[in-house]
């Protein structure tokens, strides 16, 4: 089962948003640590990017949970279910990484065009699987 990779791996990339959760959390809101240089205040960039990748720590695993559910019952080669679950897997990975790489070195912001244009591969080969078992 091709989609059990995603599945896998998704609930594992939860668990990195739980413990970046927590960092951040030391940090923040009076934690217990100094915060770091330019993430002082809320409304800062690098601290919003940094927030924006831990949510997607996630929202991204959980749509690849669900995709890898569905991956394995549409009609489609094993080469483009195989393309379809690593492009999912680059989305999921390289949004919140580069993001936080981001928050640091702003110009890497642009590397996101990677992983955006994995999920839309992937996200276009899994609405055509379901499009042709819509039209079986």
């Amino acid at each position: 089962m091709i989609g059990q990779l995603n599945i896998f791996l998704g609930w594992l990339w939860i668990l990195m948003g739980i413990t970046s959760g927590s960092i951040i959390g030391m940090w923040s809101f009076a934690g217990p640590f100094k915060t770091p240089r330019n993430f002082e205040r809320y409304d800062d960039l690098p601290r919003r990017m940094t927030r924006l990748a831990h949510v997607a720590c996630f929202m991204l695993p959980i749509i690849n949970i669900l995709y890898g559910e569905y991956l394995d019952a549409v009609p489609l080669s094993v080469d483009l279910k195989l393309m379809g679950s690593y492009s999912m897997l680059v989305l999921m990975f390289g949004i919140p990484t580069f993001l936080l790489a981001a928050s640091y070195k702003i110009i890497l912001k642009y590397l996101n065009v990677i992983p955006v244009s994995a999920g839309f591969v992937g996200l276009g080969i899994m609405a055509y699987g379901q499009w042709l078992k819509f039209i079986g």
